[in-house]
């Protein structure tokens, strides 16, 4: 889970970084809005306990 965290936290940041550089207002968007989906996941990744382990 640790390193589906990791990668959320860095597709997220790219995302966003992309959004700064592109000065397509559609591009923009679609970029913003792939951001949030990482950070949604990102929040639904870091509230999930780990699973039990087993014997």
């Amino acid at each position: 889970m640790p390193e589906d965290i990791e990668y959320y936290r860095r597709r997220e940041r790219q995302e966003r970084e992309s959004a700064d550089r592109t000065e397509d207002i559609g591009a923009r968007r679609i970029h913003l809005e792939m951001a949030d989906r990482y950070s949604a996941r990102l929040r639904d990744a870091a509230n999930v306990p780990p699973p039990a382990a087993t014997a």
